[in-house]
């Protein structure tokens, strides 16, 4: 339940949830020092208006974009928290930022880009320690995200809520049943806490 989630992992997640009340992707990220305080959040912005390329506004990559790397250089030490497993180009920005710790909420079976750290021979020589937490965490984050898809497609089934059903088919069920009734959207007029919608969804799969 929420309560027992991290602050870093609590941050991210209402991260996200702002995302999703603005009309972007429901993802989000944070970056922890090496004693685990919170140095910087960011979240997915790619339907927003921004000042450059809003195809490339995910979480990840906003939050590496905020980390002022003179304040905190020790990079390597970093942990950054993702909502969702990266993509290919979140994956790559990473990579090249220097971290090696990452802690992952869900796998993206339609465009994680994990598996290049065991795929990819210069990114496997980073030595990069990538941790997926899933559970209730995953659960979540995937209803979130299948329920965005439903919401943009107008109730169809596109390609990326088929591959989030092949690692958590629960949560596309659940995603399908709360968007019938737009439970997400009422939440989100009502500018509810994250937090409410985290305990929601998880009592949702214990009760159904």
């Amino acid at each position: 339940m929420w309560n027992e989630l991290s602050e870093a992992w609590q941050t991210a997640f209402s991260a996200g949830w702002e995302a999703f009340k603005n009309g972007s992707i429901p993802i989000g990220a944070v970056i922890c020092d090496e004693n685990g305080k919170i140095i910087c959040t960011g979240r997915n912005r790619v339907n927003e208006i921004t000042n450059g390329n809003r195809k490339i506004a995910h979480a990840e990559t906003d939050c590496l974009q905020q980390l002022d790397t003179q304040k905190f250089p020790n990079l390597k030490s970093y942990t950054l928290y993702a909502c969702m497993e990266p993509c290919p180009m979140c994956m790559g920005t990473i990579v090249m930022s220097n971290f090696r710790k990452l802690r992952i909420a869900a796998k993206d079976g339609y465009c994680g880009a994990v598996h290049y750290c065991e795929d990819d021979s210069y990114i496997r020589s980073k030595n990069i320690n990538a941790v997926f937490e899933l559970g209730d965490m995953q659960l979540v984050q995937l209803v979130m995200q299948s329920y965005f898809e439903l919401k943009m497609n107008c109730g169809a089934v596109n390609l990326i809520i088929e591959c989030f059903s092949v690692d958590c088919p629960r949560a596309v069920d659940i995603a399908k049943e709360l968007y019938a009734d737009r439970i997400l959207d009422t939440y989100a007029e009502n500018n509810s806490e994250f937090g409410e919608v985290f305990d929601m969804i998880v009592a949702y799969q214990l009760k159904n």
